[in-house]
């Protein structure tokens, strides 16, 4: 077996963990720890938010990073930063400590163990399959989607959520830290590879182009100056921010609904659909144009928060969390294609740890609007407006966008 499928393994692995539990176990949370500190929805969410803050100075430097220094002691720094992390959030006392180590750890982990550092080492190590590689990495978020949710609710319901935060602390540095440690290398050449099986070093298809193995090595200021970097960054920022928006508020709102004991069930099935997104876009990736790929991504995931927006019955959520599902398995491997493909494999970490700040910017205000557009409505219906508004620019956002190819 070529030993790039553990380094996939490991990009899995790590987003099991991170996404599995902030992106789809959070939201299980939101509800305790209101009522323990007797705080608003919107004082919850203010650690997601100062994470993301904080990801504009972090992100460009794991990007610098990823591009000249060691991707397997990033990814373990942020393991142990996640474990440790948690382990301190369950013994906060009030909800600004909550926040601040939510948003110092969690910036951490999420920067160092998600697509930044993922991405960037599958890149290295697929050409031709890289769409596919990516797609696959990727389905470790929705697999966490699937399981963590049911382990954070057991837990919160038979320890409480402080306790269930603790122990999975402890499951971060036993079982994700040694993994990542022994297993992750930077380049093929690291154990005598040149690269992916049969095929030629010079170039690989992708998304039906060539592009060259390496691509130009360009600094962050003339990444900066290439207009694809502007709207495909501000396209993902406003999708990202519609998707985390909904996901952060999606417990609260089936609470609100009467239904909050099927939250479980419903994220389940989101996270189902991710997984199969990923898979299908991550094989679309490797042949047909990309823009379109993003275009089914953004259209699918209007579809969930409009059909969310009609005050939906139980049954129709479940309709809404599959084209969410889908939307949201979908971007993370043509996201990573494009990047690819504008900017080469020397500049991969550079590009996409700059872009971080900017998709940040767009996504920060994504739950606290979501929250207080609640506070003040006392539903989320406005909310669901608002976010169908965001989807619907980010699709007009990508139309200048031309990618041209490397070769």
């Amino acid at each position: 077996m070529y030993y790039g499928w553990l380094i996939v393994a490991g990009a899995f692995i790590a987003q099991f963990f991170v996404t599995g539990f902030f992106t789809y176990g959070f939201p299980l949370m939101v509800m305790p720890v209101e009522a323990e500190f007797g705080v608003s929805r919107t004082e919850v969410m203010y650690g997601i938010t100062w994470s993301t803050g904080l990801g504009l100075l972090v992100s460009p430097l794991v990007g610098m990073l990823a591009d000249k220094w060691s991707i397997r002691g990033l990814m373990v720094t942020g393991a142990a930063a996640f474990g440790v992390g948690l382990i301190l959030l369950s013994k906060s006392e009030n909800i600004l400590q909550f926040s601040l180590l939510f948003a110092v750890f969690i910036c951490l982990a999420t920067s160092l163990l998600g697509p930044l550092t993922g991405s960037t080492v599958v890149a290295r190590w697929f050409s031709v399959s890289r769409g596919r590689a990516l797609g696959v990495a990727a389905v470790g978020s929705s697999l966490g989607g699937m399981v963590i949710p049911y382990l954070v609710d057991r837990g919160i319901t038979e320890l409480g959520w402080r306790e269930m935060v603790f122990y999975f602390g402890i499951s971060v540095l036993v079982l994700l830290l040694p993994y990542l440690y022994s297993t992750m290398r930077n380049f093929p050449a690291d154990k005598g590879l040149a690269g992916e099986p049969s095929i030629p070093a010079t170039s690989a298809s992708l998304g039906g182009g060539e592009l060259t193995a390496d691509g130009p090595d360009l600094n962050v200021k003339q990444i900066l100056k290439t207009p694809a970097f502007w709207f495909i960054g501000s396209t993902l920022g406003l999708l990202f921010m519609s998707q985390t928006g909904v996901l952060t508020n999606i417990g609260a709102f089936m609470q609100g609904a009467g239904v909050g004991d099927k939250t479980k069930t419903l994220i389940f099935t989101l996270a189902g659909m991710g997984l199969i997104g990923k898979l299908l876009f991550g094989y679309a990736a490797d042949r047909i144009n990309l823009k379109y790929g993003l275009w089914a991504a953004i259209t699918l995931a209007a579809i969930g928060v409009a059909i969310l927006a009609s005050e939906p019955s139980y049954p129709a959520m479940l309709v809404a969390a599959l084209f969410l599902g889908l939307a949201t398995g979908g971007m993370l491997p043509v996201w990573g294609a494009m990047i690819a493909v504008v900017f080469g494999m020397k500049s991969y970490g550079r590009a996409m740890g700059a872009m971080m700040p900017l998709i940040a910017l767009l996504v920060m205000p994504g739950p606290i609007l979501g929250a207080k557009l609640f506070d003040i409505y006392g539903d989320y219906n406005n909310s669901f407006y608002l976010f169908i508004a965001v989807l619907a620019l980010s699709f007009l956002l990508l139309i200048p966008v031309k990618l041209k190819r490397l070769i």
